[in-house]
């Protein structure tokens, strides 16, 4: 039976967002700029997965689950989106983002995910960072959710979610887990930003 996050929702900004690795204090921090010219749906890079929408702003549910079978389908009313290779680069917490803001809020709605409500609440999700994983991104609402979106009144624009997403994590292989860096000292950080330690430290 896959593990399966609480329902979030994510407030998306220019047609994306990411779900993330949370850093961790000691770990050397890893910049990763999606390449927004490619056409590709989902695009992956260090400590995160960058999902892009086809809704400019709006609020997109999102749940995240840890399957052991390749390839199984949330439900019937998921499609397939994107299915494409993560590494762990921290300890492997893994949450959505608000393209801008932060963490997702939690949803307003249940998720039907796998057989089973994921009730509102923090969607995070802890991964094994000794494995390499298979993700793929399933979809509900994205055929239609642009049409609706134009359709929508001013008045009812925040009674309706337009898309919603769930992102399945299948281990699939094995890596050395990442490590935090060792512990710096102070007379180790003044050498290293002047040159040498200072006098009293010699």
């Amino acid at each position: 039976m896959p593990e399966i996050s609480h329902a979030g929702a994510v407030s998306v900004e220019y047609g994306h967002f990411p779900v993330g690795e949370l850093w961790e204090p000691g770990f050397d921090r890893r910049e990763s700029r999606p390449d927004f010219r490619s056409d590709e749906p989902v695009i992956v890079g260090p400590g995160q997965i960058v999902i892009r929408t086809r809704v400019q702003e709006h609020a997109a549910l999102v749940v995240l689950a840890l399957s052991h079978r390749q390839g199984e389908a949330p439900g019937a009313p998921w499609t397939l989106l994107a299915s494409k290779h993560y590494r762990p680069v921290y300890t492997g917490r893994m949450a959505p983002f608000d393209t801008m803001n932060g963490p997702a809020e939690p949803a307003e709605a249940s998720i039907d995910a796998f057989g089973r409500l994921s009730e509102p609440g923090e969607a995070y999700l802890a991964l094994d960072p000794s494995r390499t994983y298979e993700v793929q991104v399933w979809a509900q609402g994205r055929a239609d959710s642009r049409d609706r979106f134009e359709a929508t009144s001013k008045q009812d624009e925040n009674s309706n979610w337009y898309e919603a997403y769930a992102v399945v994590f299948t281990p699939s292989g094995e890596q050395t887990a990442p490590a935090p860096a060792p512990p710096v000292s102070r007379r180790e950080q003044l050498a290293a930003r002047h040159g040498t330690p200072p006098l009293g430290m010699r």
